[in-house]
C-alpha cells in the first residue's frame, strides 16, 4: 500500500480496503497486476490463481465446475482470457479465523477489461469471513469487469463474504458466482453498493445440502443512470436445507431488477425471500421478480415485496425534532438500508454497518 498515491489510497478505502485494518490475509489487484497476497494467520492460505495452479495440479479440476465455462459470454471471455488473474482462497480443516480476509480489484486504466477468476476453499468445520472490494480509480471514465468466483464449503464449515462495490457512471460489471454449501455448513453472501454503474448484472447460484444454510443479502443505492440487475438462485438440495434472500433497495432515479429463486427439492427445506424497495424519484424505477418451485410437499417456501416512497410521518416527526429536511430524508434511508444479518459475528456487523454509513452517498429529491 506504500505506493499507491493518496487519491488511489482514498478509492481503495471506499471498498473498505485500509490498510489501517486488522486482516487474516490480504489480496490486493489493480488492472492485470497483482500488488498483494499474504496470510499472517496459520491454516489460511492465499495465493494468485497462477501461482496456486503451479503449486497444486488438482486445483486445475475445480476450473469452471460450479460455473460453467459455456454459462454467457461474460464467463466465455474469462474463460479465454490470455491473462490469469484472480486469488485462490484455503482455509484448513479445523481451523476458524475471526479477523477478515480483505481482497480488492481495482480497475486503474480507462476502457480496461479486467476478468478474474477466483476459488475459495472452506474446509470441513472451518470458519472464515471475505470482505471482498471491486472499484474503478478516480480517473476511470469507462472500463469493465468480468469475474467468476467459485466457493466450495465443505461440512460443518462456515464461510461469509461481503462484497461491496464503487465503480462509476460509464463502467459495466458482470459477476458470475457460485457456491456449493455442504451437509450442516453456513454461507452468507452480502452484497452493498452505494454507487452509479453504467450497468450491473449478477445472479449468484448456491446449491445448499442436508442440513445446510445458504443466506444472501443485498443493498442497493441507485443514482439516477444506474442500472442493477442482481438476484440470487438457491437449490435446496438436501432435507432440511434452508435458505434466506432478503434485498433492500432505493432508487434514485436508477432503474433496479431483484430477482430471487429458491428451488426445494427435498423435504423440511425452508426458504423466505423479501424485496424493500423506497423510490426517491420518478426517474427510476424498482422491479422485484421474486420466484419459489417447490418439488416436495414437506417443504416451506415464502416471499414479500414492497416498493414504496419515504413516510411522510416518519419525516415530519424527525422534522419536529429540529432535523433538517435533507438530514431527516438521509437518515430514514441509512435506517432503511440497515443490515441486520443473524448469523453474522456482531463486530462484522457492525464493521458491514460502518462501511454503509462511510460510503453513502444520498441526494434526496
Amino acid at each position: 500500500m506504500n505506493q499507491l498515491d493518496d487519491t488511489t489510497k482514498g478509492t481503495l478505502k471506499k471498498v473498505a480496503f485500509d490498510e489501517k485494518q486488522e486482516r487474516s490475509a490480504s489480496f490486493l489487484a489493480t488492472d492485470w497486476d497483482v500488488l498483494d497476497a499474504h496470510s499472517a494467520a496459520e491454516g489460511l492460505e492465499i495465493l494468485p490463481i497462477e501461482t496456486a495452479l503451479q503449486k497444486y495440479e488438482w486445483l486445475k479440476d475445480l476450473f469452471f465446475t460450479l460455473v460453467e465455462k459455456d454459462k454467457d459470454t461474460y464467463v466465455e471471455q474469462v474463460a479465454s482470457s490470455d491473462v490469469l488473474l484472480g486469488y485462490f482462497i484455503r482455509i484448513k480443516a479445523g481451523v476458524k479465523i475471526t479477523l477478515p480476509v480483505y481482497t480488492c480489484y481495482m480497475i486503474n486504466s480507462n476502457k480496461f477489461t479486467q476478468c478474474t477468476h477466483n476459488i475459495v476453499i472452506a474446509e470441513e468445520d472451518s470458519e472464515l469471513h471475505l470482505i471482498n472490494g471491486c472499484t474503478a480509480n478516480a480517473h476511470i471514465l469507462s472500463g469493465r469487469h468480468l469475474g467468476v468466483t467459485e466457493y466450495f464449503i465443505k461440512e460443518d464449515a462456515t464461510l461469509t463474504s461481503t462484497m461491496i462495490h464503487s465503480w462509476g457512471k460509464e463502467v459495466e460489471v458482470y459477476p458470475r458466482s457460485a457456491a456449493h454449501v455442504g451437509k450442516n455448513a453456513k454461507f452468507i453472501s452480502n452484497y452493498v453498493a452505494m454507487c452509479s454503474v453504467k450497468n450491473l448484472q449478477m445472479n449468484p447460484l448456491a446449491v445448499i445440502e442436508e442440513s445446510g444454510l445458504g443466506e444472501f443479502y443485498s443493498v442497493i443505492y441507485a443514482p439516477e443512470n444506474s442500472r442493477f440487475d442482481i438476484g440470487s438462485t438457491v437449490i435446496l438440495n438436501g432435507d432440511g436445507a434452508s435458505s434466506e434472500i432478503i434485498n433492500r433497495v432505493v432508487s434514485n432515479g436508477g432503474e433496479v431488477t431483484t430477482r430471487g429463486k429458491i428451488i426445494g427439492k427435498h423435504p423440511n427445506g425452508r426458504g423466505a425471500m423479501s424485496c424493500n424497495g423506497l423510490l426517491l424519484s420518478k426517474k427510476g424505477y424498482i422491479h422485484a421478480i421474486p420466484e419459489l418451485l417447490g418439488q416436495d410437499p414437506r417443504l416451506e417456501l415464502s416471499h414479500e415485496a414492497s416498493v414504496g416512497m419515504i413516510s411522510k410521518d416518519e419525516l415530519a416527526y424527525l422534522m419536529a425534532s429540529g432535523i433538517e429536511e435533507e438530514k431527516a430524508k438521509s437518515l430514514i434511508i441509512e435506517g432503511f438500508l440497515d443490515l441486520k444479518i443473524p448469523s453474522l459475528p456482531e463486530y462484522l456487523q457492525r464493521q458491514i454497518n460502518n462501511i454503509i454509513k462511510e460510503t453513502k452517498d444520498f441526494e434526496t429529491m
